[in-house]
């Protein structure tokens, strides 16, 4: 739930005295309020002066760094022989407050014995009686110094991501972080001033001032996580709850909130909070609404946005689910390079759709992009973006096919997706079925017009009127018992009944094809168009001699019709018939033998045609070796 407008005005007006920090020293820490129960107090002097007769052997030198409140030397511990790290108070700030924060920041950072909290030697009795905190000596930089130097992490550690190096540091960083709130403490100012790294790696969480415990051990000598209700932390890194909002709480949700900041600047440079003024900081803080730039990785956008939430019931549970996260990231981190080359790739390939590349093109790119996610998937499972992303080019080729009018690629790219959308499916199923539908036409269509049926049938057919028709002419060249036009047509009526005989006999393989159906209604037609033409002959009148003239010409017609229409292979009849027309034209007394003639081509080219092509084969070849064994025998 988010603070109000009242409730944040109130809270800038309670900040006014640190409007300078805030404006100016985001990064430095603050602290409210802190008033230390008497008795927490009375009790730490007195553990103070219990241990004050035990002072160790410790020479001081150097100034190692100087805050607020303390100043730490380096020292040597001539017992052990080593060098130390020695915190005391500054003599300006020798108080019962800094006493006591001094104090319980030894005694927390001596409970986390862990390997990323610097170890506590000893806590004893400065000269002045203050307390004086011995630790062990760190001889390294902050983290701070380090994140965003690439060429001095890849001279001291011989690393070449900085951004892998970074993630590591973070790792270790959380899990200290996790192993004091196991011990019950929450450190509210987690940021990379914080982190000392090592020459050899090692990294330390230091500076525990501030912290806070979440469990009441009876002591009081501890701050209360419960009772931590005035404004404390740093201000570009500060939770929501930090700022002592109406109604907040301080828990382990407060140190993902602070690992969260860290991970932002980690990826951007600065920490997320950042304003003009102390109204704009708090405003950025209590809202936490914080923007990533487009270089970030999108897992760890995702990673550091919800640790990075305004409602800490939004958040990661624990600081050992966002270190898993993060871990997770490392992990597959070469998953997600392939994932993003293959983007590149699925950019391509929706430029090649949009610009209406050809098919070799667009499945060029299209298996460049597939075999990326494919690959990302191999190495992560779960990788949900490159899933999502090639169920999505997926798709934009299951489109593009459906709209080219190929549903069997469009099906065969169906079956490869993870997850199919119902309505595609039934839109490739029905596509695919209209198509085998329309084959399905298409070869009866081509069957119906296959010349190959019913050959054998045909040809007997042919030669039965080839005969007819060329010893018919003959004899009426002999003998001319067609001498008038009714002659003629009572001939056309005998000839008529004998084709209709004919076809009942062969009625079921002239049916079987329309090809068969046309052949049989062409030589029908040519029959009854004689008969008409002897019929208006003899109405007009003709000479016989012009009526079957014409005869000829119309046998020309209709065989050239057939051989254009049905099968260019009877082209030699229409030729035949033309000649004969033109001869029976030119000399009629000889038109009868120029029929004859005429019908007999007809004859051999039906028999030509029909004949079976491995007969005609074997035929060829038994001439042609019969010639071959006559030329090689001896004479």
């Amino acid at each position: 739930m988010l603070p109000s407008d009242e409730d944040l005005q109130a809270t800038i007006e309670r900040a006014a005295p640190l409007r300078a920090t805030f404006e100016s020293s985001p990064r430095a820490t603050i602290e409210l309020g802190v008033d230390p129960e008497e008795l927490a107090q009375q009790h730490a002097l007195a553990v103070l002066e219990s241990i004050a007769q035990g002072r160790e052997g410790i020479t001081l030198e150097k100034t190692l760094g100087e805050g607020g409140m303390g100043i730490v030397r380096l020292g040597w511990q001539s017992a052990l022989r080593r060098r130390v790290a020695v915190k005391t108070l500054r003599d300006e700030a020798r108080d019962p407050r800094t006493t006591l924060r001094l104090l319980r920041e030894a005694w927390i950072t001596g409970t986390l014995e862990h390997p990323n909290v610097v170890p506590v030697h000893d806590l004893s009795a400065d000269e002045r009686g203050g307390p004086r905190l011995v630790m062990k000596r760190i001889e390294g930089v902050e983290w701070a110094a380090l994140m965003h130097d690439a060429a001095a992490v890849e001279a001291r550690f011989a690393v070449r991501s900085l951004l892998d190096w970074n993630l590591s540091i973070f790792q270790q960083v959380a899990n200290a972080i996790a192993f004091a709130h196991a011990r019950g403490i929450v450190h509210r100012d987690v940021k990379p001033d914080n982190v000392m790294i090592g020459a050899f790696g090692e990294v330390y969480v230091v500076d525990w001032g501030i912290a806070v415990a979440t469990r009441d051990d009876g002591s009081g000598l501890l701050p209360l996580a419960a009772d931590a209700v005035e404004m404390t932390g740093t201000p570009a890194y500060m939770a929501p709850e930090m700022l002592g909002l109406e109604g907040a709480r301080i828990t382990e949700r407060t140190d993902v909130y602070l690992l969260g900041a860290v991970l932002y600047e980690l990826l951007h440079g600065h920490p997320p909070h950042r304003g003009d003024s102390l109204a704009a900081m708090i405003h950025q803080i209590a809202r936490s609404q914080v923007a990533f730039a487009d270089h970030c990785p999108d897992e760890l956008v995702r990673i550091c946005r919800r640790a990075l939430e305004a409602d800490p019931d939004a958040r990661f549970e624990t600081v050992v689910q966002l270190r898993l996260a993060v871990q997770g990231y490392l992990q597959h981190r070469g998953a997600m390079t392939l994932c993003e080359e293959a983007a590149g790739r699925a950019g391509s390939l929706r430029a090649a759709l949009a610009e209406g590349a050809d098919r070799e093109a667009l499945y060029g790119h299209f298996g460049a992009a597939r075999f990326g996610y494919q690959q990302s998937l191999r190495a992560w499972k779960e990788n949900g973006a490159a899933r999502d992303a090639l169920s999505e080019i997926t798709e934009l080729m299951v489109e593009h096919e459906l709209a080219s009018g190929d549903p069997g690629a469009a099906s065969t790219l169906v079956a490869d997706l993870h997850e199919t959308r119902p309505a595609l499916v039934e839109r490739v199923a029905a596509a695919k079925r209209a198509r085998d539908a329309e084959h399905a036409r298409l070869a009866r269509q081509a069957g119906d017009y296959d010349p190959n049926t019913g050959t054998r049938t045909r040809t007997a057919l042919g030669l039965v009127l080839g005969v007819l028709w060329t010893a018919l002419p003959l004899l009426q060249h002999r003998y001319g018992y067609l001498s008038s036009a009714p002659r003629y047509m009572v001939a056309m009526s005998a000839q008529i009944a004998l084709l209709l005989a004919l076809g009942r006999w062969a009625r079921d393989t002239l049916r079987r094809t329309a090809f068969n159906r046309r052949v049989a209604g062409t030589v029908l037609f040519a029959f009854v168009a004689q008969f008409v033409l002897a019929a208006g002959a003899w109405l007009m009148p003709l000479p016989l001699d012009v009526l079957s003239t014409m005869f000829v010409f119309v046998w020309f017609v209709l065989s050239a019709h057939v051989a254009i229409v049905l099968d260019r292979r009877i082209a030699p009849m229409a030729v035949g018939y033309l000649v004969a027309f033109l001869a029976a034209a030119r000399w009629p007394e000889w038109r009868w033998v120029a029929m004859s003639l005429s019908s007999l081509a007809l004859t051999l080219n039906v028999v030509a045609v029909g004949a079976p092509q491995e007969d005609v084969q074997a035929s060829v070849h038994k001439v042609r070796d019969r010639i071959a064994t006559r030329v090689r025998a001896p004479r």
